[in-house]
Order: C-alpha cells, then sequence, then structure tokens
C-alpha cells in the first residue's frame, strides 16, 4: 500500500486582454503548470520498503511557457522540468548491471514551435529539445534490451496544411 498526495497549479495569464490591447491582432499568453507529489509507501510484504518513495513518482513537474502571435504568425516557447525518480521500490540511486533498476536522473527541456496562415495554407514548424539535451525517462527490461531508453536528439518538424 502507498499513500501518494500532491497539489497542482495551473496560472494562464493572457496579457492582451488584461492590457486591454488589440485582441484581433495580438496574442500573448504565459502559462505555469506546477504539479508537487509526496508518494510513500505505508505497508509492505517486502522487506526494506516500506517509507520508501514509489517508483516512477517524480516529486516535481514543471511546465511554463509564453505564446506570442500577430496577425498569422504564432510562435511558442516552452521549458519543461521533471526531478528525478526512482525506477524500484527499494529506491536504488545506482544503477543495476543490468541497467533495469536505478534512478532516472533530473532533467529539463526547452521546445519551440510556430505556426504561419497564408490564405488557405498553414505552415507549422518547431524544434524539439531546442538546447539537444541528453536525457531519459524510462529502463527497459526488454526489447531492446535491457537499460535506458535515451530521449530523442534535437529535432526539427515543418507540416504545411491546405484547407478547401
Amino acid at each position: 500500500d502507498a499513500q501518494l498526495s500532491g497539489l497542482e497549479v495551473l496560472v494562464d495569464v493572457n496579457f492582451v486582454k488584461w492590457l486591454q490591447l488589440d485582441t484581433q491582432k495580438i496574442r500573448w499568453n504565459s502559462f505555469v503548470n506546477y504539479a508537487y507529489i509526496d508518494s510513500q509507501y505505508t505497508t509492505s510484504e517486502t522487506p526494506g520498503v516500506l517509507g520508501k518513495k514509489v517508483e516512477f513518482v517524480p516529486t516535481t513537474n514543471l511546465k511554463t511557457g509564453i505564446r506570442l502571435g500577430y496577425n498569422n504568425l504564432a510562435l511558442n516557447l516552452q521549458y519543461s522540468y521533471v526531478s528525478s525518480q526512482f525506477t524500484d521500490s527499494s529506491n536504488a540511486v545506482d544503477g543495476s548491471i543490468s541497467g533495469v533498476i536505478g534512478q532516472i536522473p533530473a532533467y529539463d527541456l526547452l521546445d519551440f514551435s510556430g505556426s504561419y496562415t497564408f490564405n488557405r495554407f498553414k505552415f507549422e514548424f518547431g524544434v524539439n529539445n531546442l538546447l539537444n539535451e541528453a536525457y531519459f525517462t524510462r529502463r527497459a527490461t526488454g526489447y531492446p534490451g535491457p537499460g535506458i531508453i535515451p530521449s530523442p536528439n534535437r529535432n526539427l518538424y515543418l507540416t504545411t496544411q491546405f484547407s478547401f
């Protein structure tokens, strides 16, 4: 048995409305989404588990960003942070030789995206993992083999949409 308790807060500020700007042309929002979760095993038949943190439950998860737009152009910048977490109930920090257990370190990311609309066309573009951070979010027990599953490197995308 385990007890999980926490708090999640979302604040989204529309600066255009707040500052009474032209809502037809300008868009300017900023947001913060913060979650705090405390997890702990309260009973266990397995020795050494009582009082440990529940696996795959990071204490902190933060996402914040800004959205800007003018006429047909929209730009977004988002920062994400996830605190470290354990992959097993023993809360082992160091990985085993198999790479299946051990702590998942904290990581942070910066993503950028945007779009531009021109007549019936909409072009969307972006860069995920803008700062090319090396991180991982999972440890695999099977395929493609035991160990960590690394994150994608920086990647770019561009899409085009045509509306009839």
